[in-house]
């Protein structure tokens, strides 16, 4: 029997960060396995035209449910013996589509909630989600053959959502592809390309500005250093990735002239970057800072890490337990207060300290979160489900 995996998702819009880019990652397999990836976005974007795999773009949906007349059509083909679907994410039409198709043409389903059944997560749009649930993801959930967490805490939060659902739970963590350079010519690169970075002490936050996130209480948190603490004078806090929306940028900018803060030389908004650019800036950091109050596994902390950049977390990221046992880094409260113990806590260490954090930061990529482990346990799972069958 061919094993084949089709991941179906939302949108691989390159902007929506970490699971985007889980996917991408988890369509890079192996040879012998074929690999389709399926999402709701317009064709005319031209996403996922540079990935390891076959790219289907099913839309445009019509809906902010991600409705689209072309799920059946653009499945159908590959629902074949030895076919497991791969749902990531919930709440949106893709995943319906994908089980209804899954169960008519008896192929198994795996599923990633990514964090989407987190208490945190719920609260958000609560009325609709949990309308959502009843309506059909409760079904969804029921048809899987297994549901795949990244980390333990994921699962440990989501379980009071699970109840009696029979799917076997397993912790399937995620994991990233070294950088491609070394980190000393990757620094260098960032800094002959933005000047105002040579010789600063760089803290960087990473990903879409996201009230999740907790950008607001950052740049609260470093104001309050700043005025405090001395070594905040030398540090420069650079925010690097998309608005999730454009009002929230123009927010955070408006904050940092209430906070006092300096755009340009205290603070710097980059925008989004991919590819070298995104390692060039990780590289150039001092630390990564990142204070939100839900965050499933967050793949720039593997990122990171793999860039021996420690980092500081707050313990609503859920791979804050393996910053914590390894030393690579510092956990928090999702707080203000926390978030500026975190700048304090790291400012106030020994340079002997902060080079164990460093060495301690790149043996816990290649120890838990390198890609080769992620996918070997990926394919180990898919193998599983594809040998019992549908459900």
């Amino acid at each position: 029997m061919n094993l084949s995996i089709i991941h179906v998702i939302h949108s691989i819009d390159p902007d929506h960060g970490g699971t985007t880019e889980a996917v991408r990652l988890l369509a890079q397999t192996q040879d012998s396995v074929k690999t389709t990836v399926l999402s709701s976005d317009d064709p005319k974007t031209g996403w996922g035209s540079d990935w390891p795999c076959s790219v289907r773009l099913l839309g445009p949906a019509r809906t902010k449910f991600g409705w689209t007349p072309n799920w059946e059509a653009g499945l159908r083909d590959l629902l074949q013996p030895g076919a497991v679907v791969v749902v990531h994410g919930l709440w949106q039409y893709h995943a319906l589509a994908a089980a209804k198709a899954a169960r008519a043409s008896n192929v198994p389903v795996l599923i990633y909630p990514h964090g989407m059944l987190d208490p945190w997560a719920l609260r958000q749009s609560r009325w609709l989600k949990s309308a959502a649930w009843w309506l059909f993801n409760r079904q969804v959930f029921r048809q899987a053959a297994g549901v795949c967490f990244t980390t333990e805490d994921e699962r440990r939060l989501a379980a009071p959502m699970l109840g009696k659902i029979q799917g076997t739970q397993v912790i399937v963590p995620l994991g990233v592809e070294e950088p491609p350079d070394s980190t000393a010519v990757l620094k260098a690169e960032c800094e002959s390309a933005h000047p105002v970075l040579a010789g600063r002490r760089v803290f960087l936050f990473l990903g879409r500005l996201h009230p999740k996130k907790g950008c607001d209480m950052l740049l609260q948190a470093f104001a309050r250093w700043q005025g405090t603490d001395d070594p905040g004078r030398t540090v420069h806090l650079r925010f690097v990735g998309p608005p999730y929306a454009a009002h929230f940028q123009e927010e955070l900018e408006r904050q940092c002239e209430e906070l006092g803060l300096k755009i340009g030389a205290d603070i710097s908004f980059a925008g989004g970057v991919v590819g070298r650019d995104k390692w060039r800036e990780l590289a150039a950091a001092e630390v990564l800072v990142l204070p939100s109050h839900q965050e499933n596994f967050g793949i720039v902390v593997a990122e990171a890490l793999a860039c021996e950049v420690p980092v500081l977390l707050s313990d609503k990221v859920n791979t804050a337990p393996f910053i914590a046992e390894y030393g690579a880094g510092l956990v928090a409260d999702d707080t203000v207060d926390g978030t500026l113990q975190l700048l304090q806590g790291w400012s106030r260490q020994s340079a002997d300290e902060k080079r164990v954090a460093r060495r301690q930061a790149r043996q816990l990529y290649v120890a838990q979160f390198a890609i080769q482990t992620a996918r070997r346990r990926f394919l180990e799972v898919v193998e599983v489900a594809a040998a019992k069958g549908c459900r």
